[in-house]
């Protein structure tokens, strides 16, 4: 199917016939959402039903509680526990039953002596900047940089920015960088994260002190487009986050990624559809015009790393081998932990988030296992190292 037809049945599914199944289904919505044994007798036979005669999949569920209340913590009663880290929400505020404050508030129960952070822009919702300063985190307030970037990555690279220098400010050692729509429901994930910083040292503290943490999240981390790491949750350091938030900026256009939609679209498809049948493949294998395309396209999804990368790590020239310096880069310098381990919600994404799709080899996926599988065996072919001399770029925008 085309790409431009799949657009056009995706926009038809979202737009006339979800709310019309929507409609019809309320009444069996209503009644499962009542009560544990409403939900067994009600969604249960139709998930079942589904899985029984559905030719392609089966359904498996899973739940997270609405009430923050009734969740677990660890450390309840020691109130500096994690008094060298920080988490910070970036991002507009989600107000919908109040997630982004809910979320605060979690945050502050699962990890005491943390300081939370809400990094977002100046005129948003007052009532949360009150009630999240009355839970003890801070709020910070940036005004949107007059070039949003393509994909709007700017705007992503200020709001990250003004949260880790909050941090800085505030004492923090470490943090969890996250998104005011998401909510991380495993309540472990800070000592998670410097646990893999301890079990994998920086191959040059010089340069990178410890391992930045990324994660596989929602397939948005690829083995096989360079600098390709989910940009939804990083931990590390703080004075590390600021070098990763504080490159220079992006002088595209907002709108430069839907002028080439679908020209990229058709590019990344051959890309994981071609090099997954192949063991240990490179894109430059395929594709002799690789390396112009991957400049031509610059997605705003390897964008930070890709310049992170450049200006603190080794510098990149046309004509150098991007597959090398990224497997490098995760080899000495990165981690990529699984998503499964945090149990992220992201409300925009509730249905079909097919989280199996990690544990299989498809797509160019890049998870843990194959991360470690990076780790261990591969050879870099060259010494990217820069001896942690950064450029004067950072945080500039180009011309």
């Amino acid at each position: 199917m085309k790409i431009g037809a799949r657009f056009v049945l995706k926009y038809i599914a979202e737009k006339i016939i979800e709310p019309i199944i929507e409609l019809f289904n309320y009444p069996l919505a209503y009644l499962a959402g009542r009560s544990e044994k409403m939900e067994r007798v009600v969604l249960c036979p139709i998930i079942k039903s589904y899985s029984k005669h559905s030719k392609y999949n089966i359904i498996q569920y899973i739940k997270y509680k609405k009430n923050i209340e009734s969740l677990p913590t660890e450390w309840p009663n020691n109130t500096n526990q994690f008094s060298d880290y920080s988490i910070i929400l970036q991002g507009p505020i989600k107000t919908e039953d109040k997630f982004t404050v809910e979320t605060v508030y979690y945050y502050t129960r699962c990890y005491p002596g943390a300081s939370i952070i809400v990094s977002t822009w100046v005129g948003s919702d007052t009532s949360a900047k009150a009630e999240v300063k009355k839970l003890g985190a801070f709020w910070v307030e940036s005004q949107p940089p007059k070039s949003p970037g393509a994909g709007n990555i700017n705007m992503q690279l200020t709001s990250s920015l003004a949260g880790v220098r909050k941090a800085k400010e505030l004492g923090c050692k470490f943090s969890l960088k996250t998104r005011t729509d998401q909510r991380i429901y495993a309540n472990d994930v800070l000592q998670y994260f410097r646990n893999l910083q301890e079990a994998f040292p920086s191959k040059d503290p010089q340069i990178v002190s410890k391992r930045l943490i990324y994660i596989s999240c929602r397939s948005a981390s690829f083995r096989y487009l360079p600098f390709f790491l989910c940009d939804f949750v990083t931990f590390g350091e703080v004075d590390e986050l600021i070098k990763l938030y504080n490159i220079k900026r992006d002088r595209r256009p907002n709108n430069f990624h839907k002028k080439l939609e679908k020209e990229e679209s058709l590019f990344r498809e051959e890309i994981y559809n071609k090099l997954e049948i192949k063991s240990d493949s490179s894109p430059y294998e395929l594709f002799p015009d690789f390396e112009k395309q991957y400049y031509k396209y610059m997605l705003s999804e390897y964008y930070t790393v890709f310049n992170y990368f450049n200006e603190h790590i080794g510098r990149l020239n046309r004509g150098d081998d991007l597959m090398d310096a990224y497997y490098t880069y995760l080899k000495n310098y990165a981690v990529v932990a699984d998503t499964e381990k945090l149990m992220i919600y992201w409300p925009k994404y509730t249905i079909d988030t097919a989280q199996g799709n990690n544990e299989f080899t498809t797509n160019g996926k890049l998870n843990f296992k194959k991360w470690l599988e990076i780790y261990l065996h591969y050879e870099p072919k060259k010494d990217w190292s820069m001896c942690g001399v950064s450029t004067t770029r950072a945080g500039k925008e180009t011309i």
